[in-house]
């Protein structure tokens, strides 16, 4: 294994396990969630940032802007982790409805931050419900993210993915890279949700 898939392979892992926290027990180990997803958040904006702003730098220089954004915005969760879980909801929801599920105008980031805003303000003065709810949902979405180009690595999924989209949604070409982690993080975050809901009645 080389060093180029290694430097893809170690933050998936780190991804996927982080997920798995989050999404199982995000209320019961709350500021460690807050955490996590800021510096999931972190990474994706340094990883943005490294490629459009500075694509032209060396590899080395690369890793260092996203480590500084991982760690950076990581940090300043778990300081103020309670007041971070608006900010965070704001702009993880608003970059994946961006770059998920609409254009990146500034129309679309407006929505997509208007409604990370909205779960934001909702986890903050609800509480313990909506936790549950936002770090089920943001866990399964690291969970996706990270293996989701490993899962398209199956020969038949494009296919599969296609014809099912077809059957839910009729007459809707739903591309299987927007039909998969939709569907993946549905399931997964209900599950996580539920789990934490079992959980915090023993």
């Amino acid at each position: 294994m080389d060093l180029m898939t290694m430097s893809g392979l170690i933050p998936s892992v780190a991804m996927l396990i982080g997920g798995i926290l989050v999404c199982g027990y995000g209320y019961r180990f709350f500021r460690l969630s807050v955490t996590l997803v800021g510096a999931a958040i972190g990474y994706a904006l340094g990883v943005l940032t490294a490629t459009t702003v500075l694509a032209a730098l060396s590899p080395a220089l690369y890793w260092v802007i996203i480590g500084v954004f991982t760690i950076g915005i990581g940090s300043v969760s778990f300081a103020f982790y309670e007041k971070a879980i608006i900010i965070l909801c704001t702009i993880g929801v608003g970059y994946w409805f961006v770059n998920e599920y609409a254009d990146p105008s500034i129309r679309n980031w407006a929505i997509g931050l208007g409604i990370g805003l909205v779960v934001g303000l909702a986890a903050f003065f609800l509480q313990k419900a909506a936790i549950m709810l936002v770090t089920s949902v943001a866990g399964a979405r690291m969970i996706v993210t990270a293996a989701l180009p490993y899962i398209f690595m199956l020969p038949m999924l494009p296919m599969l993915a296609r014809k099912a989209g077809e059957f839910v949604f009729k007459d809707v070409d739903i591309p299987p890279e927007v039909f998969v982690p939709g569907v993946l993080t549905i399931l997964i975050a209900a599950f996580g949700f539920s789990k934490q809901l079992k959980d915090d009645k023993k």
